[in-house]
Formats: C-alpha cells, sequence, structure tokens
C-alpha cells in the first residue's frame, strides 16, 4: 500500500548527523562567547598572553561561530602588542583538526609571566656583584679619603688622593665577598648602596651648613659619617621592605631632582648666607628620597625608564644656564634668579615629560625575584593623604574630608585627614 508522509520540523538545538558523542554546537558556542568575553576583559587589563590563550580555546570550541571572528580579531591585536609575526603565531586550524594548547610563550619578554628557575642571588657573575662593587669601592674611598685628609692640615689633599684610591680600588675587590655571604638580591644591594651615597650626600651638606667656615675635611668627615650611619639604616630598611631595582632607581632620581632643584632655588632665593644653598639641598634631597619610597609600591618603574627621566630632568635644568652664560652681568643678581627660576622649573618638566613620554615602557617588568612589587589585595587605608594598608604598604590613598564628630567638638565643621591607617 502507498502511503504519504509529512515532514517534521527540525530541532534547531539537535546535534548534527555527524557530530561527535558528547558535543553540543550550541552549547560550544555559548562557552566560546564566554570565552571571548573573558579575553577582551584581560586584553584591555593589557594580560596579553592570558587574553590570547582564551582567544585560542575559544577557537577550539567553535572554529565558525559569531565568537570565532571575535577570538580571531582579540589574538590580531596581541600579536601586534606583543610584535608576534602573524605567520610565526600559533596555527589557528591546523591540518588533522587539533590545535596546539601549550601555554602561548612571549618571545621578547621571558620572564614576564613565569618565575626564573633561581631567585636573583648576588653571585660573582650577576648584576649583584657588580653593584656591591661600585657602591663598596665608593663606600671604601670615601673613607679613605677622609682618613687621607687628616694628614696634613696645610694639604690635606696630599694625603686624601691617595689613601682614597687605594681604599676604593681595595674596597672594590675585596669587600663584595663580605656582601656575597649575605646572599642579598641586586636590589638589597642597590638599596643600601643608594642610602650610602645620599646618606654621605646629606652629611657633606650637613657638616657644611653647622661649621660656618667649612673645610674640605669637616665636609668629608660629615659625609663620612653620614654614609656610614645611612648604609646601616639601609641594612635594616633592605631586610624588612625589600625595593625591587625599579624602585632603587626612582629613589636615585627623585634624590638627585630634589638636591639639584634646593641648589637651583638657591640660585632663585639669592640668600644672605652661603649655608642656605646646602640646606636647601639637605630639605630636597630628603624630600625626594620620602615621596619616592611612599610612590615605589604603587610604580610601575625600571632602571632604563627612570635613566631616561632622569636624562630629560637633567636637560631641563641645564638649559638655562646657556642663557646665563649670554645674560651674566656681575652687577646684579637678576641674572642668576632668573636662571634659578627657569632652572628649577626646567628640572620639573624635564621629570613630568620623561614620565609622560615613558609612561607604557616596559609594564610589568618592575618585578621583586619575578614576582611584580605592586601588592595584591584591597586597598583598605581610610581616605587620607598619606595611608597605610593592614598589610603595611604606605602610600597615597587620595583626599578625605568628613565632618567633624560631635564627640571631639562641639561645633560643627569638617575634618582634612592628612594621615590614616587600617592595622
Amino acid at each position: 500500500m502507498a502511503a504519504s508522509a509529512s515532514a517534521q520540523p527540525a530541532d534547531p538545538y539537535a546535534a548534527p548527523v555527524n557530530a561527535k558523542p558528547g558535543e553540543d554546537p550550541v552549547l560550544n558556542e555559548q562557552i566560546a562567547e564566554s570565552l571571548v568575553q573573558r579575553a577582551q576583559e584581560l586584553l584591555d587589563a593589557k594580560v596579553y598572553l592570558d587574553a590570547k590563550q582564551l582567544a585560542v580555546e575559544a577557537m577550539v570550541r567553535s572554529a565558525h561561530g559569531t565568537a570565532a571572528e571575535q577570538a580571531k580579531l582579540i589574538i590580531h591585536k596581541v600579536n601586534v602588542q606583543l610584535g608576534i609575526p602573524e605567520e610565526d603565531g600559533p596555527p589557528i586550524n591546523p591540518p588533522g583538526g587539533k590545535l596546539d594548547l601549550r601555554p602561548i610563550q612571549d618571545p621578547t619578554i621571558t620572564n614576564l609571566e613565569q618565575p626564573p628557575p633561581q631567585p636573583v642571588m648576588v653571585d660573582e657573575h650577576g648584576g649583584g656583584h657588580v653593584a656591591s662593587m661600585v657602591h663598596t669601592g665608593l663606600y671604601a674611598g670615601l673613607i679613605g679619603t677622609t682618613i687621607g685628609s687628616l694628614f696634613s692640615r696645610e694639604n690635606p689633599a696630599a694625603g686624601a688622593v691617595p689613601m682614597g684610591l687605594a681604599f676604593g680600588i681595595a674596597g672594590g675587590l675585596y669587600l663584595p665577598r663580605l656582601v656575597d655571604r649575605l646572599h642579598w638580591s641586586e636590589a638589597q644591594v642597590r638599596t643600601v648602596g643608594s642610602a650610602s651615597v645620599w646618606g654621605g650626600v646629606v652629611g657633606g651638606f650637613i657638616a657644611d651648613i653647622s661649621t660656618g667656615h667649612t673645610t674640605g675635611r669637616e665636609v668629608l668627615v660629615g659625609a663620612s659619617i653620614g654614609a656610614t650611619a645611612s648604609m646601616i639604616g639601609g641594612a635594616f630598611y633592605a631586610s624588612s621592605h625589600p625595593l625591587s631595582r625599579g624602585d632603587v632607581a626612582l629613589v636615585d632620581t627623585f634624590a638627585g631632582i630634589g638636591a639639584l632643584g634646593g641648589l637651583t632655588i638657591g640660585m632663585l632665593m639669592q640668600p644672605a648666607q652661603g649655608e642656605a644653598y646646602s640646606l636647601n639641598a639637605v630639605l630636597g634631597a630628603t624630600g625626594g628620597i620620602v615621596v619616592a619610597l611612599i610612590a615605589a609600591p604603587s610604580s610601575n618603574t625600571t632602571q632604563r625608564r627612570m635613566l631616561r627621566v632622569a636624562g630629560l630632568a637633567l636637560a631641563g635644568g641645564a638649559l638655562p644656564f646657556l642663557l646665563y652664560a649670554a645674560i651674566h652681568d656681575p652687577t646684579t643678581s637678576g641674572d642668576e634668579r632668573i636662571t634659578g627660576l627657569l632652572a628649577s622649573c626646567g628640572l620639573v618638566g624635564g621629570a613630568y615629560l620623561g614620565f609622560r613620554l615613558t609612561d607604557h615602557m616596559d609594564e610589568g617588568l618592575d618585578t621583586l625575584d619575578g614576582k611584580p612589587t605592586k601588592p595584591a589585595g584591597d586597598d583598605d587605608a581610610p581616605p587620607a593623604i598619606v595611608g597605610r594598608n593592614s598589610d603595611g604598604r604606605w602610600g597615597l590613598s587620595g583626599i578625605g574630608i568628613a565632618p567633624l564628630s560631635p564627640a571631639l567638638a562641639p561645633q560643627k565643621g569638617m575634618a582634612f585627614s592628612v594621615l590614616g591607617g587600617t592595622f
């Protein structure tokens, strides 16, 4: 018998006849869309490697759906950011139908995602040993110069120069062996060395302030005392508050800008006593160090970046002295005042320009033992200009203005918080 059969409507959510067991194209497309959405968030956050990994996984789930086009675009953007040629990237749909899902490595940045196999310790071939040679040589040379200057009152340089050279060479060759036994990282060595250098600078200026008519021997004694005390303090600080090499470079840059700025502001002030120049330099260097230590935990600075910032700041402060050579007049102090004002503005302007031009330089490379120096976790410091989080981090916490509590003051008013902390 012949019978007619009516066509039944196809189920749009049913798996295709040739689909593999357990595969659901609709579910795969939904998973791919979720992966692409998360990959886009990571791309916006500049976590390029993870974004590319998720985009490739989205291509695995749905190689021809709507999410696939978005995944291809994300992969292309990541390749552009990392400088990876498209033909050298991982194949999207290689022969055989299997994708390479091994972790994607950035060939230009080898230590960003994976920690180094060994901590960066001071060794005889690493940067830590070179840093210890430089700083121990400088410190020993300062001590030798100070001792040599005591040999003769009439001609201090006769003993200071040979003793300084001998102590400096011997210290640079032999003292790093003692530093090696402490097993410090390069950043810790640089922290102590930087403290010694700036302690010596500040100590020398303080000696000039306190003694009036200062001799070279008195400046050397003050510098030696300041360098020794700061070196000891720096060793305690480095053991409890580790800084990265970029943080130390930030401290050196700000301290140098502060010291030079104090001298150029002295030109603007034209004080009656020359010791005011030294006082300005002490205040400027100390202020620069304090600001840098507060800003270091939340900054992304490397030695290469800070070298450019310091160079532009120095250029901005030096250019006005070309004008000074043309307008110099020994009968008035107006030329010195103009030069001091322009040089002070040039230092600040050059530093600002340097930070702007290097805004995205070496992002993610400000690391300490292979880990980002910016601590993880929530910032729970109360609103204040300077705040302390519960994990011990100090930083700029914003501006906090709140009404006065009736329990503290009978009249109505507002409180402006300068310092706040959570413990």
